[in-house]
């Protein structure tokens, strides 16, 4: 039996809307060029600090819930190869998270003591090195609420120096590099909940 021109439209058109949906969900993610980056000397450390800011459009509790939990940071960051929970005592939280590096350079492994802090202002999380593949990495996320809880601000600071061959100079176009698609990513994940 042929299937008529008329009873093919509403497929198509259920396919065009369909297709229309994802790319506006796409086309809702924050652009990478809007995440401002900056880097600052660090006295003593051939690494520099970065500091990266963005406004999501995601609200603070749906970001939190992301980076919050270091259990679940291999299925939402970039970059993880392994992530998971050592141990939680009251707001600290010992994590062990391994980062994916190209080939032929292995892979980086920490287990970093953070600080959870939650308060009407906003949210942090603040993370020092105990052991790993780092000389130092120590880092903050800080949410604020804007709009009234409708959006987030959100500041990435962050100081790695890894033990690797790797000149500094790679390392730190590659961090400035990879931020901006961190930004894009957290908020992608954020909107999922």
């Amino acid at each position: 039996m042929k299937t008529s021109a008329f009873a093919k439209r509403p497929i198509l058109l259920g396919a065009l809307v369909a297709l229309t949906t994802l790319v506006t969900s796409e086309a809702v993610a924050i652009d990478p060029s809007a995440v401002d980056v900056r880097t600052t000397a660090v006295k003593g450390s051939d690494m520099p600090q970065i500091t990266a800011k963005a406004i999501l459009s995601q609200p603070p509790e749906k970001v939190w819930a992301v980076i919050s939990d270091c259990s679940k940071y291999k299925g939402r960051m970039p970059r993880v190869a392994a992530a998971k929970l050592v141990k939680k005592e009251g707001n600290k939280h010992t994590c062990e998270v391994t980062i994916e590096v190209p080939f032929p350079f292995s892979n980086l492994t920490a287990v970093t003591e953070a600080v959870h802090e939650e308060s009407a202002g906003g949210m942090t999380r603040r993370w020092k090195l105990i052991r790993g593949d780092y000389k130092k990495n120590e880092g903050s996320w800080e949410i604020k609420p804007l709009e009234g809880g409708k959006k987030s601000e959100v500041k990435y600071t962050l100081h790695v120096e890894p033990n690797t061959a790797l000149p500094s100079s790679i390392l730190e176009a590659a961090q400035k590099k990879a931020i901006p698609d961190l930004f894009v990513r957290l908020e992608k994940e954020a909107g999922k909940l």
